[in-house]
């Protein structure tokens, strides 16, 4: 009985250090001095409890993401968001787990060894508004937009005719695409979300695998009154 004992027990150390590891990288920041500007492309950081997605506008005199994200990818054009929220993940959790109590076993595995089967998601909707603690906002710099656009478009599979590979999302207003990455226990969606605001010069933990770990840099809104 001593190996089983000792693998278990090794198991639980590395789990152990893992989330002391994923606390820390949480909570020192890199880019600690930036700001916010008053004028600027307001975003929105936002989470469903599991995964945590970028919230952009789909047109601003820094960028116009019709280009890329077309009216006519989804069933009914007319869901063609004024804003798009974008995150990336492994392809079995993001398919099967829209919540923490769907995730399965054998996609929970596959995420914690590593997997290439990665996906963008694109959800359509129309004037977002901050809706804590789910949905937070922030403004960036044209320069720093820019920067997050670059990052996140590097990630989309096209088609020899120079178009983005759209499949089914969980409803009429999302959409799943293909996407370059490799997903493992160690850069997660949310490890992305983070890696992209914190390369665009954004204030973000140097290491953020939980949902958690990205949302407690965008404060909620103090109440009104």
């Amino acid at each position: 009985m001593k190996w089983p004992k000792r693998i278990f027990t090794s198991l639980l150390v590395l789990i152990m250090l893992y989330l002391i590891a994923a606390l820390f990288g949480s909570i020192f920041p890199a880019n600690q001095f930036w700001e916010s500007p008053d004028e600027g492309i307001e975003l929105f950081i936002e989470t469903n409890g599991l995964h945590t997605g970028i919230v952009m506008p789909m047109r601003s005199d820094a960028h116009d993401w019709g280009t890329l994200i077309r009216p006519e990818h989804l069933d009914d054009p007319a869901r063609y968001g004024t804003h798009i929220l974008v995150g990336w993940g492994h392809e079995g959790v993001y398919r099967n787990a829209e919540q923490w109590q769907d995730l399965r076993f054998k996609d929970a595995a596959s995420a914690i060894i590593g997997s290439s089967n990665v996906l963008l998601h694109v959800y359509h909707l129309n004037y977002p508004q901050v809706y804590p603690p789910y949905r937070r906002s922030f403004k960036v710099s044209e320069a720093e937009y820019r920067l997050i656009v670059e990052a996140i478009e590097r990630r989309f599979v096209l088609n020899e005719a120079g178009q983005p590979i759209p499949s089914k999302g969980y409803g009429k207003n999302d959409l799943f695409y293909e996407s370059r990455g490799h997903y493992n226990a160690f850069y997660t969606c949310n490890s992305w979300t983070g890696d992209v605001l914190r390369q665009a010069g954004v204030r973000m933990g140097i290491w953020t695998p939980f949902q958690g770990g990205v949302m407690r840099w965008f404060l909620e809104p103090e109440p009104q009154g």
